[in-house]
């Protein structure tokens, strides 16, 4: 009888060691919902935490597209736009044609475009945004994201256009004329109409004339003259001077 008591209990005491050592079932509904809530409050750090703890405890959760979205914004909410972007694209390689694509794509671009500086800096992000909004505008046509898209590639393509002729003024006052003519010469063909149009004609005029190619640079002035009605003075004189001997 003794040894039978003793038996259960041994039986009993591991028996409830193991349920001791089991983990509470994971709360899906519960964890979401805080994770949603912190969305709200802009606590992005601790809702991205809860959002990978359900890829993590959760495995048909893992790629889950709404999870996938919900961390990328997360990293975009806290300015990480490294981060952010590296995950949306994540979400695009997964999930091609989802109905969020095109909110994926157009928040890469978005990426690229909360990492300009000015004009003296690293063009890279700029002409990124005129990619990635022509690749929204290409994949996703009548996405709801197209006055944004064409907005915002405006917006950078004028911003390169005043990075090539901040590189040009650059050139031409290191006395580096040819170089400086290849940068207002890039700018007046991709660029046209744009504001950086009237100093691009002038200091291609300008360049032109330091090297002695009165010709080219007459031509530049008279444009200038012709298309900017403001600048027909200042033109007009650098002709004259161009005649003198």
């Amino acid at each position: 009888m003794k040894k039978t008591v003793t038996i259960l209990l041994v039986v009993l005491i591991v028996f409830l060691a193991g349920c001791a050592g089991k983990e509470p079932p994971f709360e899906f509904d519960r964890v979401f919902k805080e994770a949603e809530e912190n969305m709200q409050k802009e606590s992005f750090e601790k809702a991205r935490k809860q959002y990978q703890e359900i890829q993590e405890k959760s495995p048909d959760k893992s790629y889950d597209a709404f999870l996938m979205l919900r961390v990328a914004d997360t990293y975009f909410g806290e300015e990480k736009y490294s981060e952010a972007l590296v995950e949306y694209q994540a979400f695009l390689n997964y999930h091609p044609v989802h109905r969020d694509a095109a909110y994926a794509q157009y928040q890469i671009a978005m990426c690229n475009y909360n990492e300009l500086s000015t004009t003296d800096r690293d063009p890279a992000p700029a002409y990124a945004v005129v990619k990635e909004m022509k690749k929204l505008l290409d994949k996703y046509p009548r996405s709801g994201y197209e006055e944004q898209a064409r907005k915002y590639s405006e917006v950078c393509r004028e911003w390169i256009a005043d990075y090539e002729l901040y590189v040009a003024r650059f050139y031409y006052k290191q006395e580096a004329y040819k170089a400086a003519i290849g940068r207002c010469e890039k700018l007046l063909k991709d660029y046209p109409g744009f504001p950086a149009e009237k100093d691009a004609l002038y200091f291609s005029g300008l360049s032109y004339a330091e090297l002695g190619e009165k010709e080219r640079a007459r031509s530049a002035f008279e444009t200038l003259s012709r298309k900017y009605p403001a600048m027909k003075e200042t033109a007009l004189a650098r002709i004259q001077k161009l005649q003198m001997p």
